[in-house]
């Protein structure tokens, strides 16, 4: 008898959780990160979208948003300061490194490329 394989659990996209409830990805987003404009939609879909986020278990993806806000992400203590030129993202973990590779690539830049990336093997195959 063959045991199955335990899958790992998809990682949870705005995406994913505006095609639950059937609205734009963007209107999700407005609603969920609470913008002035969230407050011209209706509230029972405000609701509806805080309900399937809650549902599906939707976690905001801090490297997309460090990118749209132009602002570098929390980093551990241990990080050291750098000046004002280039920034830095350190990962221990490669679920964390894949991550922030898939949302620099959302937004539209490439990696490597756009994107420096030191210490890495390999990368997936842009989607």
């Amino acid at each position: 008898m063959k045991l199955k394989e335990k899958k790992k659990p998809e990682t949870v996209t705005l995406k994913m959780v505006a095609e639950q409830v059937g609205l734009a990805a963007g209107t999700v987003s407005l609603v969920l990160n609470h913008t002035p404009q969230s407050m011209t939609i209706p509230q029972h879909t405000r609701d509806r979208v805080f309900a399937a986020a809650r549902e599906l278990n939707y976690k905001p993806n801090p490297f997309a948003r460090a990118l749209r806000t132009k602002q570098t992400p929390l980093v551990p203590d241990e990080a050291m300061e750098m000046g004002s030129g280039s920034r830095a993202l350190v990962f221990v973990g490669a679920e964390d490194f894949l991550r922030a590779v898939h949302a620099i690539r959302q937004a539209g830049l490439r990696v490597p490329g756009d994107v420096s990336v030191v210490g890495a093997d390999r990368f997936p195959a842009p989607a």
